[in-house]
């Protein structure tokens, strides 16, 4: 697109007079250009006074990029634009109202760590304990209820194991109060206070500005909207742009209905569609398009390609995760001999324990690459805790694996308590495994006792975890209340923690179905959790990387060649949506078309026959949202089909040629048992002899 040059569309939206005006703007249309041409078409040729502008963002990214161009095309920084995200906004106007509230003008914001520690006090002076209600889940809670606009005098009534949230969100208020703070989601929510019950301040507000832009509308949850309303209800000019078919956050607030109903809430609402893309190739909005009309409650727009052709996406369907993972690794070194850098190249996933067996490959494959806003698998706090215990157990943990589970969940042991713990086992010389069972035979002296039903509980499960495919993995969870802790983090957080202890689960399966000791696999989780080794052996250039995050992260991002994986039912759309009803699978199709639509010259997208999870196999089914696509918007590349692997639980014959995942070709040297508990002895080329369980083994013939 020329640097100067606005398309019709565009030129539409930016000179529309006053009064609502709704920008439908979508992917790669250039959204971000036509707002700020618009602010110099109000400045430039309407005569409004730069000041009397006010234009609002999400994010202080989209923010700093807002005023940049506003620089460039009228100078003086941005002419004297008033902008910023809702929340820095905000605090403007508090600063000059905040009294009227019962603050004073020099409150401060309370940082993460300040606001984690009020709530923990808070906590601790009812004697609540984490294992009850988790801080971070009353924070999500309270939140929560201040993304709705609500009070704790306005929150309906809500117990959570017994315990009065409201009361809590009460009492966290009035600590707020009386430190002379207010927490980040209070900036938005008290100025629509203000704008509630003070008519003055709300007038001063109203007639600050003209007119009022923002980016990413359908992104605003309810307490935001009515913060719109309240300050553009006089002079009614209100310009948003945004995609509904882009709303993707309805799981942290956001409502899509305020996009979707603008023209019925702004009676008179002015509509433009920004539909020409100047990002992705015409094969990929040809998908993009097809995916999305599928969503019926939309506003109606096709992407129009401004860059012919392209390679038409491909859909593969691989055998399982693991080959899944080899296919894209091979699909992305293709890439890499064309010319593509690494960081031009993304995996967006749609659950974080997609990312185990990508990390394991890619690793073995020496392609470098970096989790973009997120962690790796191996580094997550409950795969941490989760291989602690079962380390332990298995009798190769050591003292730092006890230290980080011997007080979790509670077991009555502070931090006093566990430096006097630490020094005991230091002082006994050893190993944290022969302590405990030293604590079994009732020689604990001190802080040491409250460790006593850890131990008994370990020596007791020691003896029997070896008849477990998981070597005792759940058992020890369970047992010692580990997952039970997990509850209280709340439904969905605790969901996505046990999802990803099931995939850990499933990995120490496979693994010790690959003979691998506790031992040997508690060596491949060191280094598959050492980022710091990856980055020493690329010369730690973080954009020499393939980009791995979710999609939900990735969104307002590009890439030359996307990967998304896993586009099957129970995956994507999820499970957790599925149970939703029809809202959750629109979003889960959104989610969908921005993926796609975040590539610009290539898109893979991925499905497995077979796929691991909570311990057992499972056969899903390809996405409903690919499966009955136009044959020409996506190249189906199908491998052969999986009775080919599954022929293999009867036993290769012996002297056959296979191949493993990991250990690449061999020949079959022996078999022996019968059903899930058969043994097969491969000869691999590079590997030697590795002695297999069957069931687990991935074997394919060769």
């Amino acid at each position: 697109m020329n640097a100067h040059a606005l398309n019709a569309e565009q030129q539409q939206a930016t000179r529309s007079g006053d009064g609502p005006q709704l920008i439908l703007a979508g992917a790669g249309s250039g959204k971000t250009r036509t707002i700020v041409h618009r602010i110099g078409y109000l400045i430039a040729e309407t005569g409004i006074a730069p000041h009397r502008i006010l234009a609002v963002t999400f994010t202080n990214k989209a923010a700093a990029e807002l005023k940049s161009r506003l620089s460039e095309l009228i100078g003086d920084d941005g002419g004297g634009v008033v902008s910023g995200t809702f929340h820095a906004i905000s605090l403007r106007f508090l600063r000059r109202y905040a009294d009227a509230l019962g603050f004073p003008a020099s409150f401060q914001v309370i940082d993460a760590d300040d606001q984690k520690a009020l709530i923990k006090r808070i906590l601790k002076s009812r004697n609540i304990d984490t294992d009850r209600l988790h801080p971070a889940y009353l924070l999500n809670w309270i939140e929560h209820c201040k993304h709705a606009g609500l009070r704790p005098a306005q929150t309906q009534a809500f117990d959570w194991n017994g315990i009065n949230m409201v009361e809590l969100y009460d009492t966290y208020q009035q600590q707020l109060k009386q430190h002379e703070r207010m927490d980040f989601s209070d900036l938005i929510l008290n100025v629509v206070v203000l704008l509630r019950e003070h008519a003055d301040i709300a007038v001063a507000l109203r007639t600050r500005f003209d007119h009022v832009l923002v980016d990413e509308y359908q992104d605003t949850n309810p307490v935001q909207h009515e913060w719109l309303l309240h300050l553009c209800s006089e002079h009614r000019n209100l310009t948003v742009v945004g995609d509904d078919d882009q709303s993707i956050y309805g799981w942290r607030g956001a409502d899509v209905s305020h996009i979707l109903d603008f023209e019925r809430i702004w009676h008179g609402a002015t509509l433009h569609r920004l539909q020409q893309n100047y990002r992705s190739t015409a094969a990929i909005l040809e998908l993009a398009n097809a995916v999305i009309r599928e969503n019926t409650d939309r506003h109606e727009k096709t992407l129009e390609a401004t860059i012919d052709g392209g390679e038409t996406p491909c859909w593969k369907v691989c055998n399982d995760e693991y080959d899944e993972a080899r296919q894209i690794m091979r699909h992305i070194e293709r890439w890499r001999l064309n010319g593509y850098a690494n960081a031009q190249i993304a995996v967006l996933y749609r659950s974080n324990r997609q990312s185990l067996p990508l990390e394991q490959v890619f690793r073995e494959s020496n392609i470098p690459y970096r989790i973009v806003g997120g962690i790796g698998f191996f580094e997550r706090m409950e795969i941490k805790d989760a291989l602690a215990y079962w380390a332990l157990l298995n009798r190769c943990g050591d003292s730092l694996h006890l230290m980080r589970i011997c007080n979790k969940p509670k077991r009555g042991l502070g931090v006093k308590g566990q430096e006097q713990m630490a020094t005991a086992l230091q002082s006994s010389g050893l190993r944290a495994y022969e302590w405990l069972d030293l604590l079994v035979t009732d020689q604990a002296e001190g802080a040491a006792r409250k460790l006593t039903g850890l131990a008994l509980m370990m020596a007791e499960l020691h003896v029997s975890a070896a008849e477990d495919e998981d070597l005792g993995l759940m058992r020890v969870l369970e047992m010692s209340g580990y997952l039970d802790s997990l509850k209280a983090m709340g439904e969905i957080e605790a969901a996505a923690r046990l999802e990803n202890i099931r995939t850990l689960q499933d990995y120490i399966e496979i693994s010790l179905g690959q003979g691998l000791t506790p031992v040997e696999f508690m060596d491949r989780a060191a280094l598959l959790q050492s980022s710091e080794e990856m980055n020493a052996e690329h010369g730690d250039r973080q954009d020499d990387a393939i980009c791995m995050m979710s999609l939900h992260r990735a969104k307002g991002l590009e890439f030359d060649c996307v990967v998304l994986p896993g586009v099957e039912e129970g995956l994507l759309p999820h499970q957790r949506s599925l149970d939703e009803g029809e809202a959750g699978i629109a979003e889960e199709r959104r989610l969908l078309y921005v993926g796609i639509t975040r590539a610009r010259e290539h898109v893979l997208m991925t499905s497995a026959r077979l796929r691991r999870f909570y311990g057992e196999m499972h056969y899903p089914q390809p996405s409903r949202f690919i499966k009955n696509l136009p044959v020409e918007t996506l190249y189906q590349e199908h491998k052969p089909s999986m009775p080919a692997v599954v022929d293999m639980q009867a036993g290769p014959g012996i002297g056959c040629n296979v191949r493993h995942p990991s250990f690449g070709e061999g020949v079959v040297l022996g078999l022996e048992g019968s059903g899930d508990a058969t043994r097969i002895t491969v000869q691999f080329r590079q590997a030697g002899i590795k002695r297999l369980m069957l069931k687990y083994a991935a074997l394919e013939p060769d």
